[in-house]
């Protein structure tokens, strides 16, 4: 079968099943790929990190960013990619959205340990959101 377009909604679809992508940045010469666990609701990838890193030195020096999610079952595929800018934040309203949809998609935790929302909310973290300006997929067979 030859690779097929995805439809909008079958993008979307693949984004609110998947919880690991991979994060593509590129600051200088230098692109950089890692991958990060995330929820996506209303148009936003959410993403959390810790203070300091590669990949936030990358964000604020070039904030536009690509995330992509696969799917691979028997011989069959299916990739997402997601442009947009990655607002970075480290206030608790963030951290609040970020506690209140990771809930709702079962994803409360880190390392298999669940935290309550007061938690979070004291956690050294950055809250990435990325706003989905442009939105790709693909599928086919081995």
């Amino acid at each position: 079968m030859k690779p097929r377009e995805m439809s909008g909604e079958e993008c979307e679809d693949l984004l609110a099943k998947s919880r690991l992508g991979r994060l593509g940045l590129s600051a200088g010469d230098r692109p950089y790929v890692v991958p990060m666990s995330y929820v996506c609701a209303g148009g936003v990838i959410l993403l959390h990190s810790g203070l300091r890193g590669r990949k936030l030195e990358m964000a604020r020096e070039n904030p536009r960013v690509a995330f992509e999610v696969d799917s691979v079952e028997g011989g069959r595929w299916k990739s997402v990619i997601v442009f947009g800018e990655a607002r970075l934040s480290t206030d608790v309203e963030a951290k609040k959205r970020l506690f209140d949809i990771f809930t709702k998609s079962e994803m409360g935790g880190h390392g298999g340990k669940r935290f309550s929302r007061e938690e979070m909310e004291k956690m050294p973290m950055v809250i990435w959101e990325i706003e989905i300006e442009e939105m790709t997929g693909r599928e086919g067979v081995w």
